[in-house]
């Protein structure tokens, strides 16, 4: 029976290929530590905190648009070419709007797209306690439950506070869809 450290592992080199995300971004993105990756393949054992900040990641990155995300295009090599040739990798999400009765709100005009911390996270740059705080001081978006134990943030309010730090920065509109 595999240890612990050997399914983390397992799992995070299955997740490695499928999304063909490299080991700094996938350390960056879920824990804010870019060399983590290389430090656990030298033999580091991960915290079972980070270890299941990484494995949240991952899951919240499955669950993505719903769990629809395109694998990333794989071209075998040419043969007679010493290394394989490189593809722009692009994620495509399927997204489906449901059509409903119900009448819609500016900010729910398109179909309701939740984001997951990491996503959160990667997408602002802040950490989670940051997040967390200005959630509190209500300078940032509250998160939506999802579940008993589950949050998620509603893009279009994301992508809003976004632009509107873009428009602060800059002293002006820009960055404000008008």
């Amino acid at each position: 029976m595999p240890t612990l450290e050997q399914q983390f592992n397992s799992r995070v080199s299955a997740f490695l290929e499928r999304t063909g995300m490299g080991q700094t971004t996938l350390g960056m993105k879920a824990v804010g530590d870019p060399s983590l990756m290389r430090q656990i393949a030298e033999g580091r054992s991960p915290s079972l905190r980070t270890a299941d900040r990484v494995l949240a990641f991952i899951d919240a990155y499955g669950l993505d648009s719903g769990g629809a995300r395109a694998p990333p295009s794989r071209r075998r090599p040419q043969e007679g070419s010493s290394r394989p040739r490189r593809t722009g990798r692009t994620m495509k999400t399927v997204r489906t709007r449901a059509k409903t009765e119900q009448p819609r709100n500016e900010r729910t005009s398109r179909a309701t797209r939740f984001l997951r911390l990491p996503e959160v996270q990667a997408r602002t740059g802040l950490s989670r306690p940051t997040i967390y705080v200005r959630v509190a001081e209500g300078s940032f978006p509250r998160p939506v439950s999802l579940g008993s134990r589950a949050v998620g943030w509603i893009e279009s309010e994301i992508e809003e506070w976004s632009r509107e730090r873009i428009a602060e920065s800059r002293g002006g509109t820009e960055g404000t869809a008008h």
